[in-house]
């Protein structure tokens, strides 16, 4: 569903959204900021198929929302609506024959075909940018004029981490929406109410994307998360005992470890490949920092257990919140056998290796430099 009212924990962007949207004063150009899977396409989605819808909800003003069953509504839902054209990036970068014809590229040009006739399905036509931090210098700078003055039928909708991923000449042409993680709490209720979880997979889940609700509800739809987090979570247990000398060996277990890393990062399962190996700057490699990072956060969750465990008076772990309840026996001899500033250790040592694969720092001495503080002393 791709309405207003199924977006959960963005209450502020919403309400903005659906006022512009009532007194019809759209600006032409939307640029929706938030963290990476905060839930920016979600809400792009939302505010395209109200722009579009032929029989609004109106009724109060400021619950302004698309009605889902016209026919621009059905469209959009079964993302077959031609006027609602998306832009992802070809490759790592979003290019400008994306936007405007070329002779050397085939199909090219959305822009080009489109943006000179009014809309005929829906009230609007709409032109998402998913992932603008990756615009190209040339492709964003081909962007100004349109943005600047669109044809009063358009509407533009970018999205970014941050306003400073953008050019300066975007952002000023455009009107910010910021998107915000959800509460915890909250999260793990909106995704039992929603998918199939189950409350401590929920738990999980709303913990480990730091309450990014996109990522969260993701990851509850695919079966193979699951999967994923178990063959994580086992190889973390094996890490506080292991000999101090196999430290090198379990960087690579790591790294092997991220490339089966798919459903929690939102991709299709597959065969298992070789890891890379991070040298060079193929996309091979920037694929595997996304899996080791999505590793890294469930081992982040996991030593942050530890330490809860560590330092909790025993009398008193009833009222303490364990993201992997599931191995709370498990959890408690592990923290038994040492302190908790070991274990702070190795939660700042995670934190540390996070921002350095962000970095974009060597992934394999990422991965040794921290196997080498997870492993016993």
């Amino acid at each position: 569903m791709s309405q207003f009212s199924s977006i959960y924990g963005q209450a502020p962007a919403v309400a903005a959204l659906r006022r512009a949207l009532a007194s019809n004063q759209l600006p032409g150009c939307y640029l929706l900021v938030g963290t990476p899977g905060v839930g920016k396409g979600a809400m792009a989605r939302a505010l395209a198929q109200a722009a579009c819808c032929l029989s609004p909800i109106v009724e109060p003003a400021t619950e302004f929302d698309s009605c889902g069953t016209c026919s621009s509504c059905r469209m959009a839902e079964a993302g077959t609506h031609p006027e609602i054209i998306t832009f992802l990036p070809s490759g790592e970068a979003t290019q400008i024959w994306q936007f405007w014809e070329r002779d050397n590229k085939p199909g090219s040009g959305a822009l080009s075909r489109t943006m000179a006739y009014a809309p005929s399905i829906g009230k609007r036509r709409v032109y998402i940018v998913e992932r603008a931090e990756t615009l190209t210098e040339s492709a964003a700078n081909s962007l100004l004029k349109v943005l600047e003055e669109p044809p009063p039928y358009a509407l533009f909708i970018l999205a970014a981490p941050h306003q400073a991923r953008v050019l300066p000449t975007i952002f000023s042409r455009s009107q910010t929406v910021r998107l915000n993680a959800s509460p915890r709490a909250g999260l793990e209720q909106f995704l039992v109410s929603t998918t199939a979880c189950n409350p401590e997979t929920a738990s999980l889940l709303a913990s480990i994307s730091e309450g990014r609700t996109g990522y969260a509800v993701r990851m509850a739809l695919s079966p193979a998360v699951g999967t994923e987090i178990e063959r994580i979570l086992e190889f973390a247990e094996t890490l506080p005992t292991a000999p101090r000398v196999r430290a090198l060996k379990i960087a690579e277990q790591m790294r092997k470890l991220a490339v089966q890393v798919k459903a929690l990062i939102g991709e299709e399962p597959s065969a298992a490949e070789d890891p890379a190996d991070g040298e060079g700057g193929s996309a091979k490699e920037k694929t595997s920092r996304r899996q080791l990072a999505a590793l890294f956060d469930l081992l982040m969750a996991y030593y942050r257990d530890l330490v809860a465990c560590s330092a909790a008076n025993p009398q008193q772990m009833v009222d303490v919140h364990i993201i992997n309840s599931n191995r709370i026996d498990h959890l408690l001899r592990l923290a038994a056998g040492s302190s908790a500033s070991r274990w702070m250790r190795c939660l700042d040592a995670l934190t540390v290796a996070r921002r350095r694969l962000d970095a974009n720092a060597n992934v394999a001495l990422v991965t040794e430099v921290l196997a080498m503080t997870l492993v016993e002393p």
